[in-house]
């Protein structure tokens, strides 16, 4: 009878000691599933897919990889909207209430929905891809962002590609522009080519749409009355530029554009801003404030720290344009 009670409890005290070992296993291994949460997690809403914003999000990752970030410290949760605004606002509202470390926001729409999703919340928000962030909203400053919020901006060196388009076309007099009517960012750059453009001797005429499947009937029209097409940062018009394009060079007019993403299709240069260094920026802002506890309200946006001049020689010879030889100097040339 002793025997039979001393079993069970000898079996209890086993049992005890097993679990207290496992204990102390989970302890001292912090790689183990018991440790998973101590990872960050960071939203990532991208307004839209094509290859500059998709450069802004590899960017990004690659910096955070760079700085100690990736995947086995940190949870990417990585949505797209497909160009729709309300399906930015779900996002971001569903990152919200995950409890998201941190929200990187691809693009103006993208951009404004995280902020109203945060407004009454602590969750930081880093945007990227939004040519005037005052302007759309998000900041109250870009020195001093205030709030939550805080990024890069992807304004292009509009003047820089005004001289280019001179250089190569000096005999050209007007620039047709698209843009989207429903994001500020185009109507911005159009209202700031148009300023500039006097001073180099170009007129501006450009067209607004509300669909990308406008954008061919609204290049073919404008191509009657241009010299040449300067396609912007705009998320609808880049995502037509193969469109843009075929309308233009039906005509034997060129197509220049803000960033090189798109060369492929068929423009004939850019003095192109990187949004892969600017996802690198994005990504030390990131770092900075989950890391080094920076507030977002106290880092200023920044912008593009450099161009590169991108050439598609083949399209020049196509077109029967000669390129200057300064320009071919400093020029990478671009090759399909």
């Amino acid at each position: 009878m002793k025997n039979r009670k001393i079993m069970p409890l000898i079996l209890a005290f086993s049992m005890c000691l097993a679990g207290l070992s496992g204990c102390s296993q989970d302890a001292a291994n912090p790689n183990n599933d018991s440790g998973s949460d101590d990872k960050l997690t960071i939203g990532i809403v991208q307004h839209q897919e094509h290859p500059a914003l998709d450069s802004a999000r590899e960017g990004f990752l690659a910096k955070l990889k760079e700085l100690g970030y990736d995947e086995t410290k940190v949870d990417f949760q990585i949505k797209y909207a497909q160009g729709e605004a309300s399906t930015d606002d779900l996002i971001a509202k569903q990152f919200v209430s995950d409890k998201v470390d941190l929200i990187y926001a691809i693009a103006t729409p993208a951009a404004q929905s995280a902020y109203n999703a945060t407004m009454d919340t602590e969750v930081p928000v880093i945007f990227n891809a939004v040519t005037d962030a005052v302007e759309a909203g998000i900041v109250q400053s870009n020195e001093q962002p205030g709030g939550n919020v805080t990024g890069v901006s992807d304004a292009a060196p509009l003047e820089a590609q005004i001289k280019l388009i001179r250089e190569m076309l000096p005999e050209a007099k007007t620039i047709g522009m698209l843009y989207n009517l429903g994001e500020v960012n185009g109507k911005i750059q159009v209202d700031q080519v148009k300023a500039m453009a006097p001073d180099y001797g170009f007129e501006v005429k450009e067209l607004g749409v509300s669909a990308t499947t406008e954008i061919p009937t609204a290049a073919e029209q404008l191509s009657g009355d241009v010299d040449c097409f300067y396609n912007i940062t705009d998320n609808m018009v880049v995502n037509a530029t193969a469109s843009v394009v075929d309308k233009a060079n039906a005509k034997n007019l060129p197509v220049f554009a803000a960033e090189d993403g798109q060369m492929a299709q068929g423009l004939l240069a850019s003095d192109s801003i990187s949004y892969y260094s600017l996802g690198e920026q994005a990504g030390q802002m990131a770092y900075d404030i989950l890391i080094n506890g920076k507030a977002p309200a106290d880092i200023p946006v920044e912008t593009a720290k450099d161009t590169t001049l991108i050439l598609n020689q083949k399209v020049a010879e196509t077109l029967g344009i000669e390129v200057p030889e300064d320009l071919l100097k400093r020029a990478s040339l671009f090759e399909e």
